[in-house]
């Protein structure tokens, strides 16, 4: 019977100690994840206006949040702006980068970042200066090969984009005759605040 009790008691405390030694786990950190995002309208109507994204839960910014920092690049036709200088309050710039794959670029970089400043966006506008080409015979719109932009977003985090399409759906073969100013684009987002783009 003694050693039935002392058993008895023995397992109590060990499952005490052990209950007690139980602690909340960690939540997991935040990592980089790359999306793809289809239809974003720019400006298709004809009010002028400027479309506002946000990287961080892929969200259309409207409203009063507009004119904050919780918006991250900007559409309107084929301008794209950060949220920066005379684009936004918010402390966003932009790197374009040419000539290499999307998962090439692993880091933003230190420097080489520009801001929107009036008539100049971060990312330069005209036919092969900044993310597309114009075709004069066909009117067609089409990204370039091998441009990647790096972002710098509003609350300083960092962000790589590579646009897909300038039409609806995005086809393949775009004639020209698809409704235009919707971007489709993919992008990874690093919520950490750091550098790392992969």
């Amino acid at each position: 019977m003694k050693n039935i009790m002392f058993l008895f008691l023995t397992a109590i405390i060990l499952i005490g100690c052990k209950e007690d030694s139980l602690t909340e786990p960690e939540p997991p950190e935040p990592s980089a994840s790359e999306h793809t995002i289809y239809n974003v309208p720019a400006d298709t109507g004809s009010h002028n206006r400027v479309t506002y994204f946000r990287f961080s839960d892929s969200t259309i910014v409207m409203g009063n949040d507009t004119a904050t920092a919780n918006w991250d690049i900007g559409f309107k036709s084929t301008t794209i702006y950060t949220n920066s200088g005379s684009g936004g309050p918010g402390q966003g710039a932009a790197v374009v980068f040419r000539g290499v794959n999307f998962s090439d670029v692993t880091f933003a970089p230190d420097t080489g970042f520009n801001t929107d400043a009036a008539g100049a966006p971060a990312i330069p506008t005209g036919s092969g200066n900044g993310w597309y080409n114009y075709d004069f015979a066909t009117n067609v719109i089409s990204p370039l090969p091998g441009v990647v932009l790096v972002i710098r977003t509003g609350d300083g985090k960092y962000a790589k984009v590579q646009i897909l399409s300038y039409y609806k759906d995005a086809p393949e073969n775009p004639t020209g005759f698809e409704p235009a100013r919707y971007y489709s684009f993919k992008y990874l987002y690093q919520p950490d605040g750091s550098k790392n783009l992969e």
